[in-house]
């Protein structure tokens, strides 16, 4: 990754991701860019003199901008966020309860068309409590979906100078037993830490982990209420239409009520 391209619509909150994208781009030693894609080349000159605009009254004016006229918004970023050397960070400002509207249409979009991370924060990110990266804890469930994420996140991790941890949420009920684990805990700390071993070992990084209970969702996002400097990495199945209203989405979920940037991957 030689670039972050932070991508920004006409809305107030494209200054956060501006933001998080300022922040992730010095920690990670690369350039930043900011890109607006319309869908009419008459608009490039009125979004471009807009968004200069709104940059300069932010004080966020000193960086590379460029607007694109493309027929598809999120084809173009898709393609861009499927490139190596380019790291997409876009706000996630979508509206409840529909669960595809969670992250927006068109950060939902950019997700299911990527085959590579897309950062993304939501309408709660808190930009003082996560100035830059010291924990990135990856979530994972036993499934070879979410493990798709891990080689991603470790050279991240690398990267970023941060420590890796890896969380696994458990919708068994917990035991009050102050001096053991309950059944359900030892077998799946057992998953963790076996994993925790391999990905150190494979990554040559100290790895850590730790098992939450309860609602997936609402566990991970509880977890990170009182969390500093942190970057939560998780897959998705990026479905659309029906199957999404119905099934739900937790990548969703968690995007819209974390506090921190989350990076989501469909593999």
């Amino acid at each position: 990754m030689k670039t972050i391209v932070v991508a920004i619509d006409d809305s107030e909150g494209a200054v956060t991701s501006i933001e998080f994208g300022r922040r992730l781009a010095s920690q990670l030693g690369v350039e930043m860019k900011a890109v607006s894609v319309v869908l009419e080349q008459a608009d490039v000159s009125s979004r471009t003199a807009m968004l200069k605009a709104r940059l300069k009254s932010h004080r966020v004016d000193d960086m590379a901008l460029e607007v694109i006229a493309h027929h598809s918004v999120k084809n173009y970023l898709g393609a861009l966020a499927n490139r190596e050397e380019v790291g997409v960070c876009m706000m996630a400002h979508g509206r409840r309860p529909v669960p595809e509207m969670l992250i927006g249409s068109v950060t939902a979009g950019v997700v299911r068309r990527s085959r590579r991370p897309v950062f993304l924060c939501g309408p709660r990110y808190n930009g003082r409590a996560h100035q830059h990266v010291d924990v990135l804890a990856v979530c994972v469930d036993g499934s070879a979906l979410s493990e798709k994420m891990l080689p991603h996140a470790a050279e991240l991790a690398k990267r970023l100078g941060a420590r890796l941890q890896l969380l696994q949420v458990l919708d068994t009920p917990t035991f009050n037993k102050p001096t053991s684990l309950a059944p359900a805990d030892v077998s799946e700390s057992a998953y963790l830490a076996a994993l925790a071993r391999r990905v150190g070992s494979d990554q040559a990084l100290e790895v850590d982990w730790e098992v939450l209970h309860g609602d997936p969702a609402a566990s991970i996002v509880s977890y990170l209420a009182d969390s500093h400097h942190t970057m939560l990495a998780m897959t998705t199945h990026g479905r659309s239409g029906l199957s999404q209203v119905v099934a739900g989405s937790v990548s969703h979920e968690v995007v819209h009520e974390a506090p921190c940037p989350v990076v989501v991957l469909r593999p």
